[in-house]
């Protein structure tokens, strides 16, 4: 589909920017945005006071297309005398704090990844599991982590991938640690071009970073083709083929395939460019950090046992203000072991840092994210007013099929619990009730006692006597009274109070049973009520 209509929608819009009067700032805290912004201080609070490194996570939204830039000096290129309108490739991303961090470092953190939450980290603290572990979910709708501002890359993908690559990137995809198998400092090996970090730099390197005119490749009419990023729903990308040298309006009926089928290259990588398969690729790959990712760079695999010397405490810990400014990002050693040691040559590099002081970094504008949601082409954040803005929450490959595949036991348990119950109310408790009745009708009925000389009525002399006997009732849980005939036999009375006492034992045995009735029928109000949001769940997800 064509961006054409966006475009003018945004050039019609507030989401135009005037330089007289800018737009809110996507920040928190009024007070610290006009103390610290010239300072490019964007992590501290309202006090001025820098957040712990360990503290803060970030996630990246995706891109969209600003045509209200009024530059040309970023991603793009066209002629002087034109519109003056050029459309730039952003990326957005946003920066969270974790309100209730202790000092425990990456060890105080589960990591979502696989489809499920990785807990290693947090079981390599001394205490586990008596010490915190915090899900680093700050990438789901409900979470605990408080946003501390969204921010914007006026440059594009190039600069911003390099300083995630080389620090971040490194360690996450595993390239700074040895498996078996693989070269002893890399998990898919230096030389191994597949390997997904130098698959990831092989890409960034070859990334098409303006509005670039096809040689050879023109539409049916003759008129020249262009080339630029083309940002896609759920921060994914690819390449976008245009009719105008500003990359604002889409070629009709072309596609990047296209380009490729018609230039001779197919899909293996044979031309300048990537493949259609390769940005595939890429986008699975860069979906790790639509993921709560930590500022502080860490290593998924557990490289030394740590040391006294380390985190967030003491010194050395690598979260001391003059890491903003004097040690460029870089940590000491993390104190569970979990040390990321880059491409670039630093040890736990504070990502968030290295976006601040080494790309084209500023905090985005509601008119941005207006624009990006208008466009559908990044994932949902919400700010702390409740304003949401994008679409969908990132969800990483094999959620689902998790999700099902719990909701099928949690259903499955469930059943089997109910049809417990079903039992013990249809059978078993029915059965208990009867013996009990027939019990105590039993022991209503004949009692033992001396006779009474002075009384003909109590004593049986070999007739018989008849007196009436409480029984309970089966049907509607009341005493009635009924005539019992009972042979008379040597020594065999009625005694009342034995009869009185009976009668309480029965009435203790119906509240009791009334009150198991009503826990019961609670169960199965809860199993059914369970049930119902699973399913809801279920279909959500789905």
């Amino acid at each position: 589909a064509s961006i054409t209509t966006s475009v003018k929608a945004m050039e019609s819009s507030s989401v135009v920017r005037s330089v007289e009067q800018p737009p809110p700032l996507l920040f928190d805290a009024t007070e610290r945005q006009e103390r610290d912004l010239e300072d490019n201080n964007y992590f501290v609070d309202a006090d001025g006071n820098s957040y712990k490194a360990y503290s803060l996570a970030w996630r990246y939204l995706g891109m969209f297309i600003d045509c209200s830039s009024g530059d040309d000096d970023n991603n793009n290129s066209g002629d002087d005398d034109a519109s003056g309108s050029y459309c730039t490739r952003k990326v957005l991303w946003a920066a969270y704090h974790d309100p209730g961090y202790k000092g425990g470092s990456i060890g105080e953190y589960s990591f979502y990844h696989g489809g499920r939450w990785d807990a290693k980290t947090c079981r390599a603290q001394r205490g586990w599991p008596f010490t915190r572990c915090q899900r680093m979910n700050c990438h789901e709708a409900k979470t605990s982590f408080e946003l501390v501002g969204v921010f914007k890359e006026t440059d594009g993908l190039v600069d911003w991938t390099e300083q995630l690559f080389k620090h971040q990137g490194y360690c996450l995809w595993g390239a700074d640690v040895e498996e078996e198998g693989q070269s002893s400092d890399s998990q898919d090996g230096n030389d191994n071009e597949s390997g997904d970090y130098n698959f990831m730099e092989n890409v960034r390197q070859s990334l098409i970073t303006a509005c670039t005119a096809l040689d050879g490749f023109v539409d049916a009419d003759g008129s020249a083709i262009y080339v630029d990023t083309k940002p896609l729903p759920g921060g994914d990308m690819t390449y976008g083929l245009y009719s105008d040298a500003y990359c604002m309006t889409e070629a009709s009926g072309l596609t990047w395939s296209d380009y490729l089928k018609a230039s001779g290259a197919g899909d293996d990588d044979e031309s300048d460019y990537s493949s259609a398969s390769s940005l595939n690729r890429w986008n699975d790959l860069l979906s790790d950090y639509k993921v709560c990712q930590p500022c502080r760079a860490y290593s998924r695999v557990r490289s030394n046992e740590g040391g006294s010397n380390s985190g967030d405490s003491g010194s050395g810990s690598g979260d001391e203000d003059e890491e903003w400014g004097e040690d460029d990002g870089e940590g000491s050693n993390e104190q569970w072991g979990f040390d990321c040691n880059d491409d670039a040559g630093y040890q736990n590099c504070n990502q968030c840092y290295k976006f601040e002081s080494q790309t084209d970094m500023e905090v985005a504008s509601t008119a941005d994210l207006e624009a990006a949601t208008k466009q559908g082409t990044i994932l949902a954040i919400k700010l702390a007013d409740g304003t949401k803005y994008g679409k969908g929450q990132y969800r990483a490959p094999g959620h689902v099929r998790h999700v099902l595949k719990k909701t099928a036991v949690y259903l499955s348990s469930a059943t089997v619990l109910v049809g417990l119950v079903f039992v013990y109310v249809r059978y078993l408790r029915k059965e208990r009730r009867r013996v009990n009745n027939d019990e105590l009708k039993d022991g209503l009925t004949v009692a033992t006692a001396a006779p009474g000389n002075d009384d003909e009525d109590n004593w049986f002399g070999g007739a018989t006597t008849k007196f009436s006997n409480f029984v309970y009732g089966t049907h509607d849980d009341e005493l009635r009274t009924t005539d019992v005939h009972v042979a008379a036999g040597e020594g065999a009375v009625v005694d009342v109070g034995e009869k009185a006492a009976m009668l309480a034992m029965i009435q203790e045995r119906d509240a009791k049973l009334s009150q198991q009735e009503e826990l019961i029928e609670q169960l199965k109000n809860q199993i059914e009520s369970y049930k119902t949001n699973q399913e809801t769940e279920s279909t959500n997800t789905s």
